[in-house]
Parts: structure tokens; sequence; C-alpha cells
């Protein structure tokens, strides 16, 4: 299992609006995420500024597999009026550290 890291960022008059949206993600979202290989999936945020994580056995066909999801797709449209520009950097992070 591998996890992965990612940045995002929500437009700073939409932060409540996200996180009434997160309390209730859509069911068909979870399984998609489901089906598709991600586990332990959390998203962290400070402000606008969000952090998430999940771990998947590939976490690079786990993407894969959501960016063809018809699912995922609706909740990301219905999202995008939330959602900032990507910040830079926001790609994927290295892990440099781990303990158990």
């Amino acid at each position: 299992m591998a996890p992965h890291v990612f940045r995002m960022r929500v437009k700073e008059d939409q932060t409540e609006r996200y996180r009434e949206e997160h309390a209730h993600v859509w069911p068909e979202v979870r399984a998609a995420c489901t089906a598709a290989g991600m586990r332990n999936y959390s998203i962290f945020m400070a402000g606008c500024d969000l952090i998430a994580y999940f771990e998947a056995d590939d976490p690079a066909e786990t993407l894969s597999r959501l960016s063809r999801d018809p699912a995922m797709h609706a909740w990301w449209a219905y999202m995008e009026p939330v959602m900032d520009e990507a910040p830079a950097g926001s790609d994927a992070y290295t892990e440099v550290f781990h303990l158990d």
C-alpha cells in the first residue's frame, strides 16, 4: 500500500460551502473512490488550503480510474465553483519521513 498526498485550494468566500458539501459527499462519489482502490482518504483544511491523503496499492492507477468515473466528473463539476486554481506545487508530495 502506498500513500499519496496532494494540495488543493478553496476560493476564499467558499470555505463554509466546501465544509458543508464534504459533510455530505454523495454516495456515488464514495463508492467511486472505494472502487478505484482508495483507502484511508482524508482531506485536511487550513483556511483555504487543503491537503488530501489517501492510500492505494497503485495511486497512479487509482487516480486514472477516478478520472474515468462519471460520478467523479459530476462531483468535480458540482464543486468547480468552490475551488480555486490549483496552487503551485500541488502535485503529489514525496514522502521523506514515516513513523509507524
